[in-house]
């Protein structure tokens, strides 16, 4: 069970729909409706009724959200445990995984390197988990695309590059000469989730535009490493954002010439507005720099 879930359960109640909880949280709405139907899976009693177009939230469902708010005010509490001088060298920065492969060297060079005392604190989630960990003070920076429709009146957001996601497939795959998306029809596909947005949005937005049926997502994988060793041995299909996510499985894998480019999807750097930001325009730079170069 996430605790994000348990989240959107709360805005859901707050709010008095998905599309209110999904603005709340900065989410997209499919994302809520993930996530409500994840942590319906541990419960016996239905926590939403439908009535009509609404879902009205049932006794059980105030109470798991009563619960999740007292678990969530323990944790937000932690952070504040043990402040101290040392935090003033340590930068936790919160990252989906295309941007750990693609932004960690950086940030390790531009933050660490020039000062001994400094160090970084890594963590990967999707947008919409490291967000929240961003408002709720868990996080200093995040880097991530930005979810549909996200503006949050205390994260400033600022784009650091733009990605070209591509379809990748084992070499010699049956599909490896398809020249169109109409011809990857009735294929499985793999993609590292959960996410709210990024790679597996942009391929499910080319088929929506084009009035083709959703890609069907067989499997999901928790990082690109295990995505790719996946795709290398077997018949599965991938969206990759960046070839530097290809690692060893370059040799393996190879890009489908498609005729449709598939969305372009931008990679944002978010920090809280009322702090002092920690990257300055070196760093900045060189952020930007890497996204570009290795694009």
């Amino acid at each position: 069970m996430y605790l994000r879930h348990l989240e959107y359960l709360r805005s859901i109640i707050e709010h008095g729909s998905f599309a209110g909880a999904a603005l709340a949280c900065g989410v997209s709405q499919p994302a809520i409706s993930q996530g409500m139907k994840s942590l319906q899976a541990h419960f016996a009693a239905p926590l939403l009724v439908r009535q009509g177009r609404r879902f009205i939230p049932t006794d059980l469902a105030r109470t798991v959200a009563a619960e999740a708010a007292s678990v969530g005010e323990r944790i937000d509490a932690l952070p504040r445990v043990g402040t101290g001088p040392a935090e003033r060298h340590q930068m936790r920065v919160g990252l989906t995984s295309s941007a750990a492969m693609v932004c960690g060297p950086v940030l390790y060079q531009g933050w660490c390197v020039p000062h001994g005392r400094r160090s970084l604190a890594l963590s990967t989630a999707d947008e919409g988990s490291l967000l929240t960990g961003l408002r709720q003070g868990r996080l200093d920076a995040v880097i991530a695309p930005r979810p549909r429709k996200f503006d949050h009146p205390d994260v400033s957001a600022q784009r650091l590059y733009e990605l070209q996601p591509l379809v990748y497939a084992r070499r010699r795959h049956p599909l490896a000469q398809a020249r169109s998306l109409a011809q990857l029809q009735g294929a499985a596909w793999a993609c590292v989730g959960p996410s709210v947005s990024g790679p597996v949005d942009v391929l499910t937005e080319a088929h929506r535009v084009r009035r083709m049926p959703a890609p069907r997502m067989a499997v999901r994988c928790p990082d690109f490493s295990s995505l790719l060793n996946l795709l290398a041995q077997s018949d599965l299909l991938a969206v990759v954002p960046h070839p530097a996510l290809l690692g060893g499985a370059a040799p393996l894998v190879a890009a489908l010439r498609l005729a449709e480019a598939l969305p372009l999807y931008d990679m944002w750097l978010f920090e809280l507005r009322h702090r002092k930001s920690r990257f300055g325009p070196e760093l900045l730079a060189s952020l930007s720099a890497a996204g570009q170069t290795m694009v």
